[in-house]
Parts: structure tokens; sequence; C-alpha cells
């Protein structure tokens, strides 16, 4: 028999792990901007895990941008939904599902 954990099984596809930088831009309930930079741990067709300095809460929806470490300067736009939320020491682990498997792909 085997013994997945919670997180392997909720995944529906493939991860890869990444170390890649991203930028997050939303606007919060009370009308402030919110934009924030972090690191990208893994990435697969229908969301991702990315680590900031604070938390988002369960449910917000942001962009994400992911900067493509292969392309000079080219970085991948999705819209996200936070679907779980977890602490760490230095930085905070946002599990995202993206709006489309389909990115939009941006320069600068």
């Amino acid at each position: 028999m085997v013994n997945l954990n919670r997180d392997e099984e909720r995944r529906k596809a493939r991860r890869f792990q990444v170390g890649w930088d991203v930028a997050v831009k939303r606007t919060e309930r009370t009308g402030r901007s919110f934009n924030e930079t972090g690191i990208l741990g893994d990435l697969s067709s229908v969301g991702a895990l990315l680590y900031l300095q604070r938390a988002v809460p369960v449910g917000e929806r942001f962009e994400l941008r992911i900067k493509v470490p292969f392309k000079k300067n080219n970085w991948m736009k999705y819209g996200a939904e936070v679907v779980r939320v977890k602490s760490r020491t230095a930085n905070i682990g946002i599990a995202v599902k993206f709006d489309t498997a389909k990115p939009v792909f941006m320069v600068g």
C-alpha cells in the first residue's frame, strides 16, 4: 500500500522544482496595492508554489509573473488564486492555482 502525504494527493499535474524569480501584484481589500517579489519553489501546468515574505489569504486572487531564466527579460504572466498557505521560518509558502494553463508571455 502506498502512503502519500496530503500535498501529493492534491496534485493534479507533475510539478517541477525550480528557483525562479516571481513578482506578485494585487489590490488588497483596503484598496492598497500589493507588490512583492519572491521565489518560485515548484511549477506545474495547473499551479505553483511560491515563497513570499508575507502571507496572502486563501481565496485571494492576484497577477503572478514568473521570470523565465532561459530567455533574457522574458516573463510568464498568470492570473492565480491562493489555495493554501504554509508558514516557514523566513518565507511563507503560497500554493496557487492558475486561471489557465497557458501563460501570457511578456518582455521586460
